[in-house]
């Protein structure tokens, strides 16, 4: 039996990502929200009238309006990704600084392009009221191009091979000339080079493209994770909620009472003394005692802090356990009074970190190396020391130094060239010949320690 779809509006699919299109927003960091509607918000429109309620894959993202989500989120984790990374960092800083936001844009719609052919690769979208097929070469936008009718959705028994050209024709109903006007040259090349499927690069990867490809990499990963419910562990001992509460639960000054209270209140501690004195001074200080107790009931209900029924039942049974378990101990001494546990702060439950694990170098040993200024050297130092102290990146030690992959350093904002020319101008360079870059030992242990022999 087959089933039948129907198309979801733009509107509708925009009501049900607000969130997520509020993250793009801040990430956008435009000036004027007429200015982001126009760049931003009308290529998500779009992509949200070409996908309609298409489903991405089978397997992924594969719900009604899927193929939008997966677009969405996958521009937001490329733009993510993109403001950690140095473009056109072999440019002098003037430059630098006014081509870096067309390659913030340019990533953006490098990935919202990138998705819009998988629908029609692994799906074939039949109009019930004709019978035809969607054709996206032909027909555009699936969603202008269904209107109002209903569809099914028939997976293919092999998936259509990914066209890189078959992406940017379709991109084309997305980026409007008006758009790539104000892009430089080699902004554009990036940009066309980055709207490509494969999720392998081919041979030299632009920064652009290697942006784009790890947001949909983080995209995927999410969704699979997502599916199978794998959410990371706590790292420290969740407190109990006694001691949550005890942590949250307000102090209150006492505000000092009138000195005839004071006085009533010491008259009212009956002493081994007292038991002997007249009967008309015991009456007296009895009348006192009266007194007191009224006044401090008073001020106490006045100032005691209010707390839930949930709790106090929460109290009451965490000091039943307590003096369960003193009852149970062998008494030693004198009994102590019990004590209310302590507050726990989760924040502080973790361990402090020592200077042993530290990662990184300081500030101070990067500015004696490398002297003053030299802060994209610095950036690169910081940066490669913690991939190598996560393990996300390898680096080898030789015999007179630390040896990095010419290949690797190209993903730290800098050329491997600028990087060459930096460490000969401060005598920290051993060599530079063929797919390694060796620094000298004192400059690379500032990256990682020398194992021991």
């Amino acid at each position: 039996m087959t089933t039948a779809h129907e198309a979801i509006l733009a509107e509708d699919l925009f009501a049900t990502h607000q969130k997520r299109i509020e993250l793009v927003r801040q990430c956008a960091n435009e000036s004027t929200e007429a200015e982001f509607a126009r760049k931003w918000l009308a290529v998500l429109r779009r992509c949200a009238n070409w996908f309609s309620s298409m489903p991405l894959t089978p397997e992924l993202h594969c719900e009604p309006g899927g193929a939008f989500r997966a677009t969405i989120e996958s521009t937001f984790y490329a733009m993510r990704l993109a403001g950690g990374q140095k473009f056109a960092a072999d440019l002098a800083s003037d430059k630098r600084r006014r081509l870096e936001p067309q390659y913030n844009y340019a990533v953006f719609l490098a990935a919202a392009c990138t998705l819009l052919d998988e629908p029609f690769r692994h799906f074939e979208m039949v109009r019930l009221s004709d019978r035809t097929k969607w054709n996206p070469a032909a027909h555009g936008a699936f969603g202008t191009w269904i209107g109002a009718g209903q569809f099914a959705v028939e997976r293919r028994v092999t998936p259509l091979k990914s066209e890189r050209m078959r992406t940017a024709m379709f991109a084309q109903t997305v980026i409007t000339p008006e758009l790539l006007s104000g892009f430089d040259t080699t902004v554009l090349d990036d940009l066309f080079n980055a709207i490509n499927p494969e999720r392998s690069p081919q041979g030299f990867e632009p920064l652009v493209h290697k942006v784009v490809r790890q947001a949909m990499d983080v995209a995927v990963d999410f969704e699979r994770k997502a599916q199978r419910a794998v959410f990371a562990p706590v790292k420290y001992d969740v407190p109990s909620a006694v001691h949550v509460a005890l942590a949250l639960e307000p102090q209150f000054v006492a505000t000092p009472a009138p000195e005839t209270v004071n006085a009533s209140a010491s008259q009212a501690r009956p002493s081994a003394a007292a038991a002997s004195a007249p009967q008309a001074d015991v009456s007296a200080q009895n009348d006192a005692v009266v007194g007191a107790t009224a006044a401090s009931e008073q001020q106490a209900s006045a100032s005691a802090p209010k707390f839930s029924q949930s709790l106090l039942d929460a109290l009451e049974r965490s000091e039943a356990q307590a003096a369960g378990a003193a009852a149970a101990e062998p008494s030693t001494g004198p009994s102590a009074p019990a004590s209310r546990p302590a507050p726990v702060d989760p924040a502080a439950a973790r361990p402090a970190r020592s200077n042993a694990s530290r990662v990184g170098p300081t500030d101070e040993e990067l500015t004696e190396l490398l002297g003053p200024g030299a802060a994209m050297l610095k950036e690169f130092f910081k940066a490669l020391a913690g991939d190598v102290a996560t393990g996300k990146a390898e680096v080898t030690w030789e015999e007179k130094g630390l040896a990095v992959k010419k290949r690797l350093v190209g993903g730290y904002g800098i050329t491997s060239d600028t990087l060459v020319e930096q460490l000969k101008k401060r005598s920290l360079l051993m060599r530079a010949h063929g797919n390694d870059i060796c620094i000298v030992e004192r400059a690379g242990r500032l990256i990682v320690e020398r194992p021991a022999a």
